[in-house]
């Protein structure tokens, strides 16, 4: 089986120590990643340190480009230099090959992951600092033949833009009128932040999570924007003097806010502004891809400033309606917002991750779902998931082994009710099981995952069946 993604190159590794239950852990994206185990062995804390990295590092380089640290010799252009040639001519060009660039993603992977584990792994999970003082994330950077960074182009203000190209021997930086606003150290900080989302912004995708918060939020999220509302009311009365002494900013706050991990405030915050997505389109939005989960919920979403709302399809005799999203089912309002993300906002170098997607999913939909993932990776969308669900690894199973030849495969596809499209292949899917406080890997063949966590709980619940039928069957028969 080959180790690389569906770019043909070797992903990257991430490590995780010391973050909640988990000691050491280490796990590589696929095109598909399935992590399952039992309750309380740590997958939300790697799901959300690893949400917290992907949303975080684009910020982090700015703290690469202020850190008062020495650079490897000849590793990097001198900025100061750049800045100046690029002022007079407008570009600048330098020496740039693979093992160069190798050197310059490994040198500010680790500043930005030892930042990142200091400075901000508290904040995606809204605790103490102290909380994760011993806690690290890493990567694990491998330096073979990897891919060049993407051409990079920014636009520095209306109509005039920074461009950052390399062809495996050179990299050329252009820009277009540097204004005077940029003063020589500030023009030197401003390419190298930017040099550095070119090195790193082929290598990680952009995350976009459903926690296991979702289904709460659409009953709530009006209430937080009432309260945001208080707020906002009781601080222009502290402006009046007479009422300073009686009202305590510091005490309103602490009486009215409640602290939210990033991957839950971010879905708050997404959910809040679903109506206004209306008039975009995502990059997938012509493989209509959330027809699907419209087949599955038996109606569709509609958002307006007001509210989103749930309009089911008539079903025999009886009538269709239209609901506020807070009166639906709670399978309804756990896919509302995989809706909304395929029609106005998925790309093709998002990392969907679902925690639990099964959840509060009949057996039925829960194998729909299954093969709706796998649209989702031949779409071009990497996905993660957490799951306990034994149905949908089994599905994923039976589309790993439809990838792979054999007789009258048209014919018994057909058969079991499976399109041509239903298909994983193997190489493309990563899965772990959360336990010992760390991941174990699973095997990924021909045939499928092959996750024991699942069999050993069917084995025993099949042994204890089969043992208490045929006490029965003796009882009976004497």
């Amino acid at each position: 089986m080959q180790d690389t993604d569906n770019r043909g190159h070797k992903p990257v590794r991430f490590r995780f120590r010391n973050i909640g239950p988990i000691k050491d852990a280490e796990l590589e994206l696929g095109d598909l990643t399935v992590i399952a185990g039992r309750n309380n062995t740590g997958k939300t804390y790697i799901v959300y340190t690893l949400y917290g990295f992907l949303k975080m590092w684009k910020i982090w380089p700015k703290w690469f480009v202020l850190r008062d640290e020495k650079q490897p010799e000849a590793e990097f252009p001198d900025w100061d230099q750049l800045a100046k040639q690029l002022a007079e001519s407008g570009h600048y060009t330098f020496p740039l090959d693979y093992r160069a660039i190798d050197r310059q993603r490994a040198w500010v992977i680790q500043l930005l992951t030892r930042g990142f584990s200091e400075d901000a792994l508290s904040d995606v999970f809204s605790s103490h600092h102290g909380t994760f003082e011993e806690s690290v994330i890493e990567i694990v950077y491998r330096r073979e033949k990897s891919p060049l960074p993407r051409s990079f182009r920014t636009e520095v203000t209306e109509g005039r833009f920074l461009s950052i190209r390399c062809d495996g021997t050179q990299a050329v930086i252009t820009m277009d009128e540097i204004e005077s606003r940029f003063p020589p150290s500030g023009l030197a900080r401003y390419v190298a932040y930017h040099y550095v989302l070119f090195l790193l912004d082929s290598l990680f995708p952009d995350p976009f999570i459903l926690s296991a918060e979702r289904f709460g939020i659409s009953l709530f999220y009006r209430e937080l924007d009432f309260t945001k509302n208080q707020l906002v009311d009781m601080l222009q009365k502290m402006s009046d003097k007479k009422n300073r002494d009686i009202f305590s900013p510091y005490r309103f706050i602490d009486q009215t806010t409640s602290r939210y991990a990033l991957p839950v405030k971010d879905n708050i915050d997404y959910t809040r502004n679903i109506p206004d997505l209306r008039g975009r389109k995502s990059k997938i939005y012509k493989d209509k891809l959330f027809d699907d989960i419209k087949d599955m919920m038996g109606g569709y979403y509609g958002a307006s400033s007001d509210d989103i709302r749930f309009i089911s399809k008539a079903r025999g005799k009886g009538r269709s309606f239209n609901i506020p999203l807070y009166l639906a089912s709670s399978s309804v309002r756990g896919l509302s917002d995989l809706y909304f993300f395929l029609r106005h906002v998925a790309g093709s170098n998002h990392l969907l991750i679902i925690d639990e997607p099964e959840s509060h999913l009949d057996t039925a939909n829960q194998i729909r779902l299954a093969r709706l993932l796998a649209r989702f990776v031949r779409a071009g969308l990497k996905v993660l998931i957490t799951t306990h669900s034994d149905y949908l690894i089994m599905e994923i199973n039976n589309l790993v082994m439809l990838s792979r030849p054999f007789a009258d495969k048209k014919q018994v596809a057909k058969k079991l009710k499976y399109s041509p499209d239903d298909f994983l292949a193997p190489d493309s899917i990563r899965a772990y099981v959360s336990e010992r406080n760390g991941l174990s890997r699973c095997t990924v063949n021909e045939f499928g995952i092959d996750m024991p966590v699942f069999d050993k709980t069917m084995d025993q619940i099949n042994r204890a069946a089969n043992e208490l039928a045929s006490r029965v069957m003796d009882v009976q028969e004497a």
